[in-house]
């Protein structure tokens, strides 16, 4: 990967960065309802999705793309997580997640829902939020099993290593990293009092650039990898 195409693109990744921050203290300063263990876990699996989208935003800006592809997987999931605990998690799940970090509960088998699972499962709960749920299966459709190769060491890794990354393809993962910190930024404000979910459409448009948003899809791109899908 061109060192000098990173260096050019710094301005996006000191944008990014400050959005993060500027949200991080707006979050900060917020009041959150207390309504128990489900709401606390669900604000907890945000917060270390935006621990995981500094690092992917860290990580990128440092020429490090391959490991910000397995925290941009692991970010997802955080995300997904969330909103799973949120609505679809039933009593058991939570209080297995609720623990009390005894040595015995550490090395107790953990039985919860892949993420396609976690996904299938929130389609069928018909939630208001039907936006969400339709951005979190188009992100399994088109990145997951790319991302996953990642976390596991498989073939994207071994290609990518040799091949490097063009660095728009990194641009856009910088970009939709953002987009699930607005997500997940997003049902944590619908808990604040007030509710602050307007807050995040004034971060995005004072911070364009470090969002992909519909019309910066290329149509192209995209229907060449749809005749992929379409083909199977």
């Amino acid at each position: 990967m061109d060192t000098v195409k990173i260096k050019v693109h710094q301005d996006i990744f000191d944008l990014s960065y400050a959005m993060l921050r500027e949200l991080e203290i707006e979050i900060s300063k917020s009041h959150f309802m207390e309504i128990g263990v489900r709401i606390d876990l669900a604000k907890q699996s945000i917060s270390i999705s935006y621990e995981h989208a500094k690092g992917v935003n860290k990580l990128l800006a440092n020429n490090l793309p391959i490991p910000a592809m397995v925290l941009f997987r692991v970010q997802f999931e955080a995300v997904l997580r969330a909103f799973w605990i949120m609505f679809v998690a039933d009593g058991n799940q939570i209080a297995s997640l609720s623990f009390g970090y005894t040595m015995e509960e550490q090395f107790k088998k953990e039985k919860y829902p892949t993420a396609t699972e976690m996904i299938n499962l929130l389609a069928s709960a018909n939630l208001p939020a039907r936006d969400v749920v339709e951005h979190f299966k188009m992100f399994k459709k088109y990145h997951l099993k790319q991302l996953n190769s990642f976390v596991h060491t498989g073939k994207q890794s071994f290609t990518r290593d040799l091949l490097g990354f063009d660095i728009e393809i990194l641009m856009d993962v910088l970009r939709q990293s953002n987009n699930l910190v607005t997500i997940a930024a997003q049902l944590l404000f619908t808990l604040t009092l007030p509710d602050k979910q307007k807050y995040i459409g004034n971060l995005i448009q004072k911070y364009r650039h470090c969002f992909y948003m519909d019309q910066d899809v290329d149509n192209e791109k995209r229907q060449r990898v749809d005749s992929y899908f379409d083909g199977k």
